[in-house]
């Protein structure tokens, strides 16, 4: 088997599956993998003829400890079954203590905020509770001090998070899996008192350079609209991107550009691995240089908000390069296999989210389609080789992700090729263009002309998707 890793991994997904459909408990699923444990360390006592007329048993065994220890890991990790949970305590409280997981997100109404609870105070007394909350305000001053890693007192009641009546969406498993299971609603200023930042809060130091960040594409990109989509493309920051430019880029297909993933990680692979060719002349230089690139990977992956797409191509270029390093390579199919472990072993609810499907399902969906589709074509021209590549990756990402597609937007883009053949490289140049202007705005005169050129580009990707988007009947929907 080239991947050995599935061996492992798909038993252990199955039985997460198990667990979060048929809400198994932790008893539950302890004691079939003991007595399968059991079952193991006696079989492997028995003589060399039993084992090998009982092979078939061997096998079976092998394959349902995973499943047995994902159904068990998912229980154990079960906020919920936390003697301390919010929902096992007294609702008497009315002062908690928490740390902010994000800087509020504007609503219909007005302002939410996600946070994890850490004490609660009634009648003097500081007791230790767990559990994610929604914090909601109709005033963002209420909010202004909440940032990432950010702890604050706040008087307030928080109730069970509950389907709206009549709702074709369920809320409650959706806020369930983000380990959030209750809300509350912040009415003044007066309600939340922060404490001091420690220094070594890494989450809120991680959010102040993304905001500089932001802050520099800002200044240097007036337009509001190309500056949201640049900071988008760049550090996965969402807030300012347009909610049009959003929809036309689901509507053709394209909105995987928008979404840090492999691309924006192997453009600042290039870029390091280059800077750093001159450690090649010193004693060591080749394992400074990749431990170097890894350790700035992984920053930008976390500068980016950790989403599962850029965690899944942190995770791969790590196997991948750390493989290279140690002259024993690992294969693409390995490399995934191994980060979509390394994420469900993190957090079990990752295998239900939309990013981490869509993001391992385009990657599956190259390894495995790519090399057949590029044979069916073989051009000699350089252009045309390389647009028929571009093609072959386009349908192959596409069509690992179709079923994701049809069950969470019920629609598949029509024009996806031509909208990806012109704003996949367009959006690489503005990329790096983007990695040029942060170090260059320091210097103003050098900027602006970088600046206008993003603008530029900027302004052909959008037009082209505008394009596009405009033609009728070309999203199938059902």
């Amino acid at each position: 088997m080239p991947a050995p890793i599935y061996r492992l991994l798909i038993p252990f997904a199955i039985g997460i599956l198990i667990n979060n459909y048929f809400s198994v408990t932790i008893d539950q699923s302890l004691l079939p993998l003991l007595g399968l444990i059991f079952l193991i360390g006696t079989f492997n006592c028995i003589s060399i003829r039993w084992k090998w007329q009982l092979a078939a048993l061997s096998g079976s065994m092998m394959i349902l400890l995973p499943l047995l220890c994902g159904a068990f890991y998912t229980s154990l990790r079960d906020h919920r079954r936390q003697p301390d949970w919010i929902g096992n305590a007294s609702q008497t409280s009315s002062s908690f203590l928490l740390t902010f997981r994000e800087e509020p997100v504007r609503t219909r109404t007005g302002w939410k905020c996600a946070a994890d609870l850490i004490a609660s105070q009634h009648n003097g007394t500081i007791n230790r509770i767990s559990g994610g909350v929604l914090l909601y305000s109709r005033d963002h001053n209420c909010l202004k001090e909440a940032q990432p890693g950010i702890s604050a007192w706040v008087n307030i009641h928080f109730k069970p998070i509950r389907n709206k009546p009549g709702s074709n969406f369920d809320y409650e498993t959706y806020c369930l899996r983000n380990k959030i299971t209750h809300q509350g609603f912040i009415v003044d200023t007066s309600t939340i008192t922060t404490l001091p930042q420690e220094s070594w809060n890494i989450p809120n130091h991680m959010h102040t350079i993304r905001m500089q960040l932001k802050k520099t594409i800002y200044d240097n990109l007036p337009d509001t609209i190309d500056s949201g989509l640049a900071t988008a493309l760049f550090i996965g920051w969402k807030g300012g991107l347009d909610p049009d430019i959003k929809q036309q880029y689901t509507r053709t297909g394209t909105i995987h550009i928008i979404a840090i993933s492999g691309l924006h990680i192997s453009l600042v692979f290039e870029i390091l691995w280059r800077l750093l060719y001159p450690l090649l002349f010193i004693r060591g230089g080749q394992t400074i240089r990749t431990l170097l690139t890894v350790c700035c990977i992984w920053i930008f992956c976390f500068l980016a908000g950790g989403e599962a797409s850029v965690l899944r191509a942190g995770i791969m270029f790590t196997f991948i390069h750390a493989g290279r390093w140690m002259e024993r390579p690992v294969s693409g199919l390995q490399a995934l296999g191994l980060s979509m472990l390394f994420l469900l072993v993190a957090d079990p609810d990752w295998l239900f989210d939309p990013g981490f499907q869509l993001s391992h399902g385009a990657v599956l969906g190259i390894l495995l389609l790519q090399p057949k589709l590029s044979t069916w074509v073989d051009p000699i021209n350089p252009l045309l080789k390389s647009t028929w590549s571009a093609c072959c990756m386009t349908v192959a990402a596409t069509i690992g992700t179709l079923p994701f597609t049809l069950y969470y937007f019920h629609q598949i883009p029509l024009l996806f090729l031509p909208a990806n053949l012109i704003a996949v490289p367009i959006s690489s140049i503005i990329l790096i263009g983007l990695f040029i202007l942060i170090p260059m705005s320091a210097v103003s005169p050098a900027a602006e002309p970088i600046s206008r050129c993003l603008e530029i580009l900027l302004g052909l990707m959008n037009g082209w998707i505008d394009r596009l988007d405009r033609i009728p009947d070309m999203v199938w929907q059902w």
